[in-house]
């Protein structure tokens, strides 16, 4: 019997949790198989926590880890893994809650062939307009997106004039792929879209969590150098679908609140880009 934890983090959007509870039941599995789901609430409004764990308290599969305070993306997500660790070390798939999987992504999932080399599986993660993110980073970030990186970082009005170039720039490639799921096949990425992530056992081999140096944003970067640094690589397969409502947790904070929120992980970070 093999069994799939599915691991994600609340603040304050039970309504995204509820869903992404129902979606994770209603993926298909073999006779053998089950289904595990951790749902780290990070210190949300007593009556977001208390929806949740309202609507979970009948589902035998799901258990609630509450945290006294906000720990941010992937610290919330190492107290679910630390739980999954204590019955399973591999099958381990993490993200945020806002997410809606195919029904065929564990069928899927098992039949991908991969070797000792790949800790991370970055799945075709699609947006509601169409939008694929993964593969987030194919190769290495190119001398000019770091330069535009640290322009963006000189300050809040700069990083305005950055976003509008970026935005432009989105404009013609999605005119140019017609908004439509790439030709990508099976292949070996630099980094995967942090949204959702399957942890192999390869990489529990190594490790026991994941890099949470920063609160919010510039996990993907610190997760690559955490495999890679250990002669480790993630693999983005096309064939396991998951549709994203994208920054569900995060749409309630201020632009500019924001901005320095990413600056200071990219103190972090920056050195992994």
């Amino acid at each position: 019997m093999s069994t799939f934890t599915f691991i994600a983090v609340n603040y304050n959007n039970s309504h995204f949790t509820i869903d992404y509870i129902n979606s994770v039941n209603n993926i298909i599995i073999d006779k053998e198989d089950e289904v595990r789901i951790i749902i780290v609430d990070n210190a949300s409004k007593r009556q977001d926590l208390m929806e949740v764990k309202k609507y979970s308290e009948n589902i035998g599969n799901v258990s609630i880890i509450e945290s006294e305070v906000n720990l941010g993306y992937f610290k919330g997500l190492n107290l679910g893994i630390a739980e999954a660790l204590k019955k399973n070390r591999k099958n381990i798939i993490i993200g945020n809650n806002d997410l809606a999987f195919d029904e065929n992504f564990i069928k899927k999932y098992k039949k991908i062939n991969y070797d000792k080399k790949v800790m991370v599986i970055a799945p075709n993660i699609i947006t509601r307009d169409g939008r694929q993110q993964n593969p987030h980073v194919v190769d290495r970030v190119s001398e000019f997106e770091k330069f535009k990186t640290k322009i963006y970082f000189i300050n809040y009005y700069f990083a305005q004039l950055v976003r509008i170039f970026n935005k432009q720039v989105r404009k013609l490639i999605k005119q140019n792929r017609e908004n439509k799921t790439n030709n990508y096949g099976q292949m070996i990425i630099k980094r995967g879209i942090g949204a959702c992530y399957i942890l192999t056992e390869n990489f529990f081999e190594k490790f026991n969590k994941l890099d949470d140096r920063v609160f919010m944003w510039g996990e993907e970067a610190l997760l690559s150098n955490q495999v890679e640094s250990n002669g480790g690589c993630t693999l983005y397969d096309p064939t396991i679908i998951v549709h994203h409502h994208e920054s569900a947790s995060v749409n309630s904070i201020q632009s500019k609140q924001r901005y320095y929120m990413v600056k200071n992980s990219y103190k972090i970070y920056k050195d992994y880009i």
